[in-house]
């Protein structure tokens, strides 16, 4: 043993004497600073799970009221009836390819509620509109929230049915969706907002079909086709 080591033995024990409980306090001492890198670190791995993944695969569902836009056709015209608003579904599924941006397919469907009568008689017992679209959105990621702008090009269809449910009166072409979304990220996987789709249809025909016989124009014999719709609600979705 040398001298420096005999010198650090004296110097601990009058320490010790001293101060009895310093060996306890100094382990004490060293378990906390040894367990404080744990305890910081903790709370930070907490929020690592939960953070939103905002990639890989994309579904969702909107689920709201549908209304009718006037276009080349009528929502409403006095003394004859409307087409009133009722409810509508949307569902998509894609590739959230970066946190900015989703790409995917889409498809829609409106209903309207005709109230549409001709010489006192109801003129359709049914309305609605399906159509389907490449889904094309971008987002602005704040913190857990995502502002979505969507502008979505596809083809729609809008059906009425006469009230004796042999005729059905149609429009059919191309269709754009703009939309906007606000979402909340309830979780890593799941997220819960609200969403408006406004869907502009530039159709050119009016189509009758009664049994295998089909007419079509481009007058506007039925007046109540060729409108544009609003679509809206609660949105929820996840990624996966």
């Amino acid at each position: 043993m040398g001298v420096r080591d005999v010198d650090t033995c004296k110097i601990e024990r009058m320490v010790s004497k001293t101060v009895p409980h310093l060996p306890t306090l100094t382990s004490l001492s060293i378990g906390l600073a040894a367990a404080l890198p744990l305890l910081l670190s903790t709370p930070a791995h907490a929020r690592e799970g939960t953070k939103p993944k905002r990639s890989g695969g994309q579904a969702e569902v909107m689920v709201g009221p549908s209304a009718c836009v006037p276009g080349r056709g009528e929502c409403q015209a006095d003394g004859l009836g409307a087409s009133a608003p009722s409810l509508g579904l949307a569902l998509n599924a894609g590739w959230r390819a970066h946190p900015a941006f989703f790409v995917g397919a889409g498809y829609g469907i409106g209903w309207f509620n005709p109230t549409w009568q001709m010489g006192g008689q109801r003129q359709f017992r049914a309305a609605y509109q399906q159509s389907v679209f490449g889904v094309l959105r971008a987002y602005i990621p704040v913190w857990r929230i995502d502002i979505g702008f969507e502008a979505s090009p596809g083809w729609s269809r809008q059906t009425f049915v006469s009230a004796g449910g042999g005729t059905r009166s149609y429009s059919q072409g191309f269709a754009l969706r703009p939309g906007l979304s606000v979402d909340i990220w309830v979780g890593r996987h799941v997220f819960i907002g609200a969403k408006v789709d406004s869907i502009f249809n530039f159709h050119r025909e009016v189509c009758s079909l009664t049994g295998r016989s089909r007419t079509c124009t481009t007058r506007p014999d039925l007046s109540q086709a060729r409108v544009h719709q609003l679509m809206g609600g609660v949105h929820v979705g996840g990624t996966f």
